[in-house]
C-alpha cells in the first residue's frame, strides 16, 4: 500500500466518521455506501472498515487514554479533531501500524482536513499515548472494582455490564460476552423458504461456510450483494439468532391456526420469513409497521403490509392465531453488529422502552383469539426488556401461559430449560436475541 493511499484510506474513515457521529447514523449501514463511493482497493477498503469500527468500538476507553495526556478534555474538541485522534489511538494500540506512520498521517490528515493549528496538537497528544502498548493503559488508568476493570478493558459503559452481570450472575460470563461485542461478526446469509438451500449458497463462493444453526444458512466473506439468491430475492443477510427465534415461535403446534400477524415488521427481516411459512401451510399473514419507510422497503419481501401504530388498536380483537412482538429495543444484544449503540444507549433510556414494550404487548394480548400464540422477541438481554417483562406480562394476564420455546431450538446449542429463551453472542455465536411465547387460555 503506497502512502497516498494509505492517506487516502484514512481521509474515507474520517469522513465516515465524522458522517456517523453528526447524523447519528449507524456505522454498519452508513460505512458500506462511503466504501461504495471510494474506488479504494479491496486491502484498503478492509483498512478503512477496521479504523472506523475499532475507532467506534473502543471510544470510551480511547477517551480516557487521550483525556490522561491532553490538558483539554476530549468532550470539548471539535469533532474532526477527536475522530483523528480516536483513530490514531486506535492504530498505535490495536492494529499493526508503525507509530511513525499511525501518528504522520493523523498530523497530514489534520492539516489538509482541518487547520495547521490543530495539527501540532494532533502530533504532540498521539505521541503520548504511543508510549504505552494497550495492556499497560489499561493498567494506567486504574479501576476500582472487576466490573469497573471491564469496562475499560473492553470499552463498555458500566451500566451495561451491570445489566449483563445480572442476567448471568458470573463475572467470567461477562468478560466472555465483552470479548465477543468486541469482534467483527461474520455475515450469515439465510435461504428463504424452499427456495435457496445451504447447498446451492455454498456452491456461489468457495469461501463460504455452513452456518452452525441454520439448515439454510452460510457464513460469507465479501459482498454478499454478489450472491445471485439474494440477486433473486430468494435469500437475505440475517442473524441466525433472528432466524432461529422466528422458526422456534411458528414451529409451536397449535391445533387451529389460520392468521398470522407481525405487530412491529420493519425492517423486514423476520416477517420475510413468517410471510413464506405462512404460505407454505396456507395461512393468511399481514405484516403492520408504523414507518412508511421502512414499510416501503418491506414490499420487496412481503405483499400484505399494513401501516399503523401497534400501540394503536387497529383490528378486531380475538383476530389472530399468532402474533409476533418483535419489540423496539435497546439493541444490547447486537453490540457487535452496532458498536456505536454503546454510546448511545443510554441507562435513562430503557425505561421509556419498557413502556412501549409493554404497550405492544397489551396491544396483542387482545388481538389473539382463544389458544393462540404471542411471541415476544427483542435483541437485547437487559432484564428490564426480558425477563421482567416476561413476569409483568404473566401477573397482569392470567389468561395467558408461558410456553416452553427452548425445545423448538437446536439441541447442540445446550440452551438452560427454562420457558423463555436467551441467545448470547459469546456463548452461540449470534446477536443476543430472546424470546418468550405465551398462549392465551381463555377470554
Amino acid at each position: 500500500m503506497s502512502e497516498s493511499n494509505g492517506l487516502q484510506s484514512r481521509r474515507v474513515a474520517l469522513k465516515a466518521l465524522i458522517s456517523i457521529e453528526k447524523e447519528r447514523s449507524y456505522a454498519n449501514l452508513a460505512l458500506p455506501n462511503f466504501l461504495k463511493e471510494s474506488n479504494l482497493s479491496v486491502a484498503d477498503k478492509a483498512l478503512v472498515t477496521e479504523i472506523v469500527y475499532g475507532s467506534i468500538r473502543l471510544r470510551g476507553t480511547y477517551d480516557k487514554i487521550i483525556d490522561s495526556v491532553s490538558n483539554r478534555p476530549v468532550a470539548t474538541l471539535d469533532l474532526e479533531v477527536r475522530e483523528i485522534l480516536r483513530m490514531g489511538a486506535h492504530q498505535l494500540l490495536n492494529m499493526r501500524v508503525a507509530s511513525h506512520a499511525a501518528v504522520d498521517t493523523a498530523v497530514t490528515l489534520t492539516k489538509q482536513e482541518i487547520n495547521q493549528s490543530s495539527s501540532g496538537f494532533v502530533n504532540a497528544i498521539l505521541r503520548k499515548v504511543s508510549k504505552f502498548d494497550f495492556e499497560q493503559w489499561i493498567t494506567n488508568l486504574g479501576f476500582t472494582d472487576k466490573l469497573d476493570q471491564l469496562s475499560i478493558q473492553y470499552a463498555h459503559p458500566r451500566w451495561i455490564l451491570e445489566s449483563y452481570l445480572t442476567r448471568l450472575g458470573d463475572m467470567n460470563r461477562v468478560e466472555q460476552e465483552c470479548i465477543a461485542n468486541n469482534k467483527n461478526p461474520k455475515v450469515c446469509v439465510i435461504g428463504w423458504p424452499n427456495q435457496a438451500s445451504q447447498a446451492e449458497l455454498l456452491e456461489s463462493n468457495a469461501d463460504f461456510s455452513p452456518a452452525p444453526w441454520v439448515d439454510s444458512g452460510v457464513e460469507i466473506s465479501g459482498d454478499p450483494g454478489d450472491i445471485p439468491a439474494i440477486k433473486g430475492l430468494r435469500a437475505s443477510v440475517q442473524d441466525q439468532g433472528s432466524f432461529l427465534v422466528s422458526k422456534a415461535f411458528v414451529d409451536i403446534p397449535l391445533d387451529e391456526d389460520d392468521f398470522w400477524l407481525d405487530l412491529c415488521a420493519g425492517p423486514g427481516g423476520k416477517s420475510a420469513l413468517l410471510d413464506r411459512w405462512a404460505k407454505e401451510r396456507n395461512i393468511s399473514f399481514l405484516a403492520n409497521e408504523i414507518s412508511p419507510h421502512r414499510a416501503k422497503l418491506m414490499q420487496r419481501s412481503t405483499d400484505q403490509i399494513l401501516l399503523s401504530d401497534g400501540l394503536v388498536p387497529a383490528f378486531r380483537e380475538e383476530s389472530f392465531t399468532r402474533i409476533l412482538v418483535d419489540a423496539p429495543c435497546s439493541g444490547l444484544g447486537a453490540l457487535r453488529r452496532r458498536p456505536d449503540a454503546r454510546w448511545r444507549k443510554k441507562s435513562a433510556e430503557i425505561n421509556e422502552l419498557v413502556s412501549i414494550q409493554n404497550g405492544l404487548l397489551e396491544n396483542a394480548s387482545k388481538l389473539i383469539k382463544v389458544g393462540g400464540l404471542l411471541g415476544y422477541v427483542t435483541c437485547s438481554p437487559h432484564p428490564a426488556e426480558t425477563i421482567e417483562n416476561v413476569e409483568k406480562f404473566l401477573a397482569n394476564h392470567l389468561n395467558f401461559k408461558a410456553i416452553p420455546a427452548v425445545q423448538y431450538f437446536p439441541k447442540e446449542m445446550n440452551l438452560q430449560e427454562s420457558n423463555s429463551v436467551q441467545l448470547w453472542p459469546g456463548l452461540h455465536g449470534t446477536d443476543g436475541m430472546f424470546l418468550a411465547v405465551f398462549q392465551r387460555t381463555s377470554k
